[in-house]
């Protein structure tokens, strides 16, 4: 009866990662909740619980599964591997850290266990020590897993601005494998190529090569369409970027944008706000939150506060993102009273200190800690509530600029709204819409800081953003190319050139294709 028992589950289990290999995410989820129900004491059938609700983007309601698994067999480096990537995911950083810790001491030797813990501390920008861990796992990781952990190794040393070591790595990774795609798009985002380069030819070599990825062919057109611009070819270029994104998913995100926005504008006036800061704020705590669209300038901005000796970089955690979902406990935001009056003051408390306590893990021994999620725009309602002593730093650039810097940088499907001029000028108009509220809501509150007035003029422009932070003036602030730590986004080389004009206007020269954006400023 028991091995019976046994080979029905494991059975449904390979059944289950077949629908999951296949994309029906929903059957696998429905057929894995049939199981757990079935066994309860099962812990792989937990675990394959959380992984098909995990791979749908609810990380909350995965959690519990895969800390089950986690209780009914904590040996399991897989279990508490995903447990932590979970809790990651969704910005809970010391609770993760406690499940990485675990792995590695359940099994010291174990590849996985190094090597994700590796990518655990390059998440939180921990990058030497990355790299450190990341080396212990290629000394004893089979050939087949040896790829993965290289790109995380050269996305550690660009990230600390170690690109010539980045460049020698890149080509002698290249010469050890037949797999030149994801190598390729790196080895060209280093310095300047046109398309009479030599790197012109071997993307265009590695297009040519079939069985390429959907994701890797449009990460090497977006290459291809640099060079383009690089040789004044811009409508070649534009082509070459737009091609790019039409292979990649594009859920639509802009009626989604709108919906969110009206309600937040709806939930929170400015009396309801002023009145659940005053019931429920945490004041002995400042977080500083740059925001904006991404490409704005949000890493510049915060580059430039966490080179003064006072503040620290963060990164682009997800922290605020659940907060805000823990707050609303499931509920319309029109019920936001009403949450948080089922949560109580020692519930919401608890929900600041998980923010809090995250931010103090990342950025230790630093009075303030900079949250450079740019996306984090939709929460400043949230943000108020819980900090009412929170700064809040909104990047401004020209629409079109910002544009036609997201379409040539390989962003996600979660940033489909970036893929074509039009859906950018209708999520751009709801961004707009929603910091035009939280100015009205929280006069003084929101500090808008201008790309196009940073780079023309920097001194005024930072001494203004740091009185605003209340902090001191120091000469690191005017040079935050020279800031040690790593910088995780896709500006990371960018950054390293130390502030200037050259990004002023790139739009112009692709005008005639932006239409939508201009006519909606």
């Amino acid at each position: 009866m028991i091995h019976n028992r046994a080979e029905r589950v494991a059975n449904a289990l390979r059944h289950i990662d077949g629908l999951l290999a296949r994309g029906d995410m929903r059957g696998a989820e429905a057929l894995s909740r049939q199981l757990a129900a079935e066994n309860p004491l099962s812990a792989p059938a937990q675990f394959m619980l959380g992984i098909a609700i995990q791979s749908q983007g609810r990380f909350e309601q995965a959690e519990p599964h895969f800390a089950r698994a986690v209780t009914l067999d904590g040996r399991n480096v897989s279990y508490l591997l995903n447990c932590g990537l979970c809790l990651l995911s969704m910005g809970r950083v010391p609770e993760a850290a406690t499940f990485y810790g675990k792995a590695r001491s359940v099994a010291p030797s174990n590849v996985e266990a190094i090597w994700r813990n590796g990518s655990f501390l390059a998440r939180i920008g921990h990058m030497e020590e990355a790299l450190a861990a990341f080396s212990r796992a290629l000394e004893r990781a089979p050939e087949g897993a040896r790829h993965a952990i290289r790109l995380e190794v050269l996305d550690c040393l660009l990230s600390l601005g170690r690109v010539d070591e980045a460049r020698a790595q890149i080509e002698r990774f290249i010469a050890a494998t037949p797999q030149h795609a994801r190598y390729l798009c790196l080895l060209a985002s280093i310095g300047r190529h046109d398309a009479a380069s030599d790197m012109f030819g071997r993307v265009a070599r590695e297009l040519a090569r079939p069985g390429l990825s959907p994701v890797d062919r449009s990460d090497l057109m977006v290459r291809r369409g640099v060079m383009l611009q690089q040789s004044g070819r811009y409508d070649e270029a534009f082509a070459s970027f737009t091609e790019a994104k039409r292979l990649l998913p594009a859920p639509p995100v802009t009626a989604a944008i709108a919906r969110e926005v009206e309600a937040r504008i709806a939930a929170f006036d400015r009396e309801r706000l002023e009145r659940l800061s005053a019931l429920h704020g945490r004041s002995g705590y400042q977080p500083v939150f740059v925001v904006g669209l991404p490409r704005s300038g949000t890493t510049l901005a915060a580059q430039i506060i966490s080179a003064h000796s006072r503040a620290g970089n963060a990164g682009e955690l997800e922290t605020m993102t659940y907060c805000a979902a823990r707050l609303a406990q499931g509920r319309p935001l029109s019920d936001i009273e009403a949450a948080l009056a089922s949560l109580g003051a020692k519930g919401v408390a608890e929900i600041a200190a998980v923010y809090e306590s995250a931010m103090r893990f990342v950025v230790q021994g630093k009075d303030l800690a900079v949250d450079k999620m740019p996306l984090n725009f939709r929460f400043i309602g949230e943000a108020a509530i819980l900090f009412p002593r929170a700064r809040i730093v909104n990047c401004t650039r020209h629409p079109a600029d910002t544009f036609i810097s997201a379409l040539q940088t390989e962003m996600n499907a979660a940033h489909s709204y970036s893929y074509d001029p039009a859906g950018y000028a209708a999520y751009h108009r709801e961004y707009r819409r929603l910091m035009a509220h939280w100015d009205q809501v929280l006069p003084g509150r929101v500090f808008h800081l201008s790309y196009e007035a940073l780079v023309s003029d920097p001194g005024p422009a930072i001494a203004a953003l740091l009185d605003y932070l209340g902090l001191p003036m120091e000469e690191a602030c005017l040079h935050p190319e020279r800031n040690a730590g790593a910088v995780t986004t896709f500006s990371r080389l960018q950054v390293r050139s130390g502030i200037n004009a050259a990004s002023v206007a790139r739009w112009k020269p692709y005008e005639r294709h932006l239409r939508p954006i201009l006519d909606s400023i």
